[in-house]
């Protein structure tokens, strides 16, 4: 008798990725499927402008399939269709600007999700590529500390794990999330869902993808505005004591790692920590205006990065 392995749907939601979509589309197909099957892989594109879809349907592979859909709605609207319509057992969802780093990110990423029915999301590792402008090694020497957090609070089982550039759901779980039309913060959102529902979250360390750190300060002021603001929004739909307990980082932990970083980059921690007040406060002054259409941060959207 033929063993049934779980399926899998790999699906995004893309504007204006034409810088970036092939060598992620390629990284997908160069997956390696170990207990289980790639059946589609979905590229909605949200109101590109570009050749994002062109480009999409110039790879010549059945299991791709691209929607066109010319008025820009937002993330959380082909976000909502991509659960609504999932037939497989299990949901990758990813961001168009990055690489999966080798061919058992897949693997990795949904073995949790097969092994342990108690589990409902997992979580990927993204990891900048090497940064050469003023701006990205900015964003590296904050990311350290960052990534300290994310690994060491709850054995990586945290909110700071839980980032749209990688992310698997159980089926099961995806079919009860309805994503509010105005998120910003999709990712925090779902894991929320995902503990509020009773399942649990796995972060894995070893489920790599590359991203491209912002390049100049608008981008990255874009970036860290939203961030804190979707930390506040996470008060309007879920308990206030679970969103402070899941952001809650122990505190020889917190100052440990961003002194550790100040003594070896003090010039480049300055520079961070000054922008993260002012994002801080213009998220509590702006945030209620940012909606899913974002203004995205273009200089993150080619990778220099030529392994695939």
């Amino acid at each position: 008798m033929k063993q049934k392995y779980p399926t899998v749907t790999v699906a995004i939601s893309a504007y204006n990725e034409e810088k970036n979509i092939l060598r992620f589309l390629k990284s997908i197909i160069l997956q390696k499927e170990i207990g289980f099957k790639i059946k589609e892989i979905w590229v909605h594109s949200d109101g590109s402008t570009d050749k994002t879809v062109a480009l999409a349907r110039s790879i010549k592979s059945k299991k791709i399939k691209v929607w066109d859909h010319k008025k820009r709605t937002g993330k959380s609207t082909w976000l909502n269709k991509i659960y609504k319509d999932l037939k497989t057992d299990i949901l990758v969802q990813s961001d168009a600007d990055v690489v999966f780093a080798h061919n058992l990110v897949v693997h990795d990423l949904i073995k949790p999700l097969i092994k342990n029915p108690k589990v409902g999301m997992c979580g990927g590792n993204p990891m900048p590529v090497e940064g050469k402008t003023y701006w990205e090694k900015v964003v590296r020497v904050a990311f350290e500390p960052y990534q300290e957090f994310r690994s060491s609070v709850r054995g990586g089982n945290n909110a700071f794990s839980a980032i749209g550039q990688l992310l698997a759901y159980r089926k099961s779980l995806v079919k009860k999330i309805i994503v509010p039309e105005d998120m910003i913060t999709n990712d925090i959102f779902t894991y929320f869902y995902c503990l509020q529902l009773g399942w649990e979250y796995r972060y894995v360390k070893s489920a790599i993808v590359l991203f491209q750190s912002p390049q100049r300060l608008r981008d990255l002021l874009r970036q860290n505005t939203r961030f804190h603001a979707g930390y506040n929004r996470m008060f309007n739909y879920f308990p206030a004591e679970l969103v402070k307990e899941e952001f809650k980082i122990p505190k020889l932990i917190y100052i440990y790692s961003l002194f550790k970083q100040f003594v070896k980059h003090p010039i480049f921690s300055g520079t961070y920590y000054l922008i993260n007040i002012y994002c801080l406060i213009k998220a509590s002054r702006m945030g209620d205006k940012l909606t899913a259409r974002w203004p995205i941060a273009l200089t993150t959207k080619k990778l220099r990065f030529n392994q695939i």
